[in-house]
């Protein structure tokens, strides 16, 4: 039930606000900092693979390959702003084409879309975990706090989920102009 308010306090607070920049952008900050961290990550382990795989799980396609490996030899105040311009860049092309308004409206639109169906999911994950939670019994274990532990860290990875998805979605929507 606290997980439901959470959400849909969250969808309220999209649905009356008129702009939801801020919302956005901490949301924004938040993954930035996710990613400076891997950066350095990269930059302690020298793992490629694995540094390919976290940006671009954010980034998706806007930024090849080798250039995700230079951002990562960066220091963290030029790969912090070499990312912001990224999402800036993009933010403005969609102003640029629809206008403040229209692009208010559509990313609160995606906002609402992921929203619904990250929590959709999320409920499917906690009655697959309400069936099998009774299996813990056998071990000596209280079901009912087992669930409420898990369902937690459900909640979590959906929060997290949640932002991580409405920012690759922004930073990979392209709008394309039809003349008919």
């Amino acid at each position: 039930n606290d997980q439901r308010q959470v959400i849909f306090s969250q969808r309220l607070k999209i649905l009356k606000e008129s702009n939801i920049n801020k919302i956005l952008k901490d949301f924004f900050d938040e993954i930035l900092n996710n990613l400076n961290l891997v950066r350095a990550n990269f930059q302690k382990s020298g793992d490629e693979k694995n540094y390919l795989t976290e940006i671009k799980n954010i980034t998706g396609n806007v930024v090849s390959d080798n250039e995700i490996i230079d951002f990562g030899k960066l220091k963290e105040v030029d790969f912090k702003k070499k990312i912001q311009n990224l999402y800036l860049e993009k933010k403005s092309s969609r102003v640029k084409i629809l206008g403040e308004s229209q692009n208010s409206n559509l990313e609160k639109k995606i906002f609402l879309q992921i929203i619904d169906f990250s929590w959709r999911s999320h409920l499917q994950y906690l009655e697959q975990l309400r069936q099998v939670i009774g299996l813990r019994q056998y071990g000596q274990k209280d079901p009912l706090s087992e669930f409420k532990k898990e369902a937690f860290v459900l909640f979590e990875g959906l929060l997290l989920k949640i932002k991580n998805d409405l920012i690759k979605f922004l930073l990979n929507l392209n709008i394309i102009v039809s003349n008919e």
